[in-house]
């Protein structure tokens, strides 16, 4: 054997022993485990206390027993709790000693209505939103530069902005527009 030969026996050996540790670890880790152990499935056992308020599990017990008769099916709401009928708790004997008859219906007491509401105020009308940003002088008057969060408008006194807004009076430092929705003027300032 020459020693090439030698050293390719030798990588192949570490190959094999790398393969079967491979496949030993991976067969372990799919293996079920056997040391835990199982015990044997029993009926589900009902408890005589009844459940904590902060118990979440479904009590089939309850749901499946009928209250009334099959003229109820359907109108009972599961998501509220049973009341105990009267007919039920006045058979039902005491369990503890000393205890009175069962009570009685609580008394209702209604609540006297409150004063009457005052007349409704609609709620003021929202400000104009245009901002006076210059003027520009001109032979036939001054023409107002106006602009919204959007757009910029040049207008002239007496022009309609948006099917909304008049201008009735431009100045070197204010501009009226007059609201024509809810009829109201509002002054705006030049910004400087």
């Amino acid at each position: 054997m020459t020693k090439q030969d030698r050293q390719k026996l030798s990588i192949l050996l570490v190959l094999l022993a790398v393969f079967g540790l491979t496949a030993v670890l991976g067969y372990r880790m799919y293996e079920p485990s056997t040391t835990a152990s199982r015990q044997p499935v029993s009926e589900a056992k009902t408890s005589a206390n009844p459940p904590a308020p902060s118990d979440a599990r479904i009590r089939l017990d309850l749901v499946e027993k009928p209250e009334g008769s099959e003229e109820d099916i359907g109108k009972k709401n599961v998501f509220q709790y049973r009341q105990a009928s009267l007919s039920a708790a006045a058979t039902k004997p005491s369990s503890q000693p000393g205890a009175s008859l069962p009570a009685t219906d609580p008394v209702v007491i209604p609540v006297p209505p409150g004063p009457p509401p005052g007349p409704v105020t609609p709620p003021p009308p929202p400000p104009i939103s245009l901002k006076y940003q210059g003027y520009a002088a001109s032979r036939s008057g001054l023409t107002a530069f106006l602009s919204d969060e959007q757009r910029h408008y040049n207008v002239i006194v007496g022009e309609v902005l948006m099917g909304r807004f008049q201008v009735t009076q431009i100045s070197d430092k204010s501009v009226e527009v007059e609201d024509l929705q809810y009829s109201r003027k509002q002054t705006l300032p030049l910004l400087k």
